[in-house]
């Protein structure tokens, strides 16, 4: 078979009735036709496959991602915010890590309302908005009930990472969570909650 005729060569593919139907609703709301809503849907997510990430990696990354934007957020360049956090710490300290606080409460209670698992979506907000981190991990301890994040990161100074720690504390509240232990320094957070 030539590769004009493997390309417009067709198959039949079963789809449910009630995806069919969101479909068509769907592509509706993007002016297409349903046929080619589920043919530009299969090529990304065949590009998705190519990339190393799963449909439901990217389902998350865009649901946490409309979340960032929602709340406000914005991505700045590190430089800026390097200079932003030391001439802020050098006017109030208290006040800066008290406004890092006071957001990740909000955006905590953002979560609990919109996630089903928001310490899990957390863990992949950070790791969708904070390029600065290399590593961001969630244990979990069935048995004690306590949760620990760890974040590393190769760029942060001691300022930001206090900050991150001081934004962490806050969404960890608003979850319900208390401190247990904290232990932090220059790119490296970790930080454990207990119900």
């Amino acid at each position: 078979m030539s590769e004009r005729e493997k390309s417009t060569s067709k198959r039949l593919i079963s789809v449910p009735s009630d995806l069919l139907e969101e479909v068509n609703i769907a592509s509706v709301k993007e002016d297409s036709s349903a046929s080619k809503f589920i043919e530009d849907a299969l090529k990304h997510a065949v590009k998705m496959n190519e990339l190393g990430v799963s449909s439901n990696q990217l389902i998350e990354l865009c649901a946490v991602l409309n979340a960032y934007r929602v709340l406000g957020g914005v991505f700045v360049p590190m430089d800026v915010l390097t200079y932003l956090t030391n001439k802020a710490y050098t006017e109030d300290k208290a006040a800066f890590q008290a406004k890092w606080y006071d957001s990740g409460l909000w955006y905590g209670k953002f979560l609990k309302e919109k996630f089903t698992d928001p310490v899990l979506t957390f863990k992949s907000f950070l790791e969708a908005t904070r390029w600065d981190l290399s590593e961001v991990d969630v244990t979990h301890d069935t048995r004690s009930g306590s949760i620990k994040l760890r974040c590393i990161s190769n760029v942060m100074t001691n300022q930001e990472t206090e900050l991150l720690v001081k934004f962490i504390e806050g969404v960890m509240h608003s979850l319900g969570y208390q401190i247990e232990k904290r232990d932090y320094m220059r790119g490296i957070a970790a930080v454990e909650f207990k119900k």
